[in-house]
């Protein structure tokens, strides 16, 4: 099964638990404003994400190990309630849509996402920011590294997301 059926109705649905999930697609149509968790760990075959204009209560979005997955949808709301988003070794995923909403964001995991070049302006309150293993070469201007209680940055791609960092550790102390 690619997809799930037609007749399945996702409009009351508050919590999608699919981990390792054989499907390339959820299904057609809209995710509605009910959802809060969406979790598709390890879904390896995912390539295409629903519509998530209306998920405007979606706190938590885990797509960690969906190698397929090249890109998210540009139509997570703005302003949105997502606090946690997840996309550890997403290894084709190229970037994430400039017109996303991360200024609720707290935890933004980009580990393994190699091929991950930049990423748009996130929360200043943000508390977690994991980039290994990515090709990211310019952090958002607006990060506050004092704010941060876990940042993670093994075996980058680029130098000058390095340099970008200590730099701006330099200037808040």
């Amino acid at each position: 099964m690619r997809c799930l059926p037609s007749k399945f109705r996702p409009e009351n649905l508050v919590r999608l638990i699919m981990k390792y999930s054989k499907l390339e697609k959820l299904w057609e149509g809209i995710v509605e404003a009910c959802l809060k968790n969406m979790n598709l760990w390890g879904s390896q075959n995912l390539i295409e994400m629903p519509d998530l204009s209306k998920a405007t209560n979606l706190e938590t979005l885990c797509l960690d190990d969906c190698y397929s997955l090249v890109k998210l949808p540009s139509s997570i709301p703005h302003p949105n309630k997502l606090m946690k988003l997840y996309l550890r070794d997403c290894r084709n995923l190229e970037s994430i849509p400039i017109g996303i909403s991360l200024k609720s964001i707290k935890e933004l995991y980009l580990d393994g996402c190699s091929r991950l070049r930049n990423f748009p302006q996130i929360s200043t309150n943000i508390l977690d920011l994991r980039v290994d293993k990515t090709s990211i070469e310019e952090i958002p201007s607006n990060l506050n590294p004092e704010n941060l209680y876990h940042l993670s940055m093994t075996e980058l791609k680029s130098k000058k997301l390095w340099e970008r960092v200590q730099v701006c550790m330099h200037f808040q102390t």
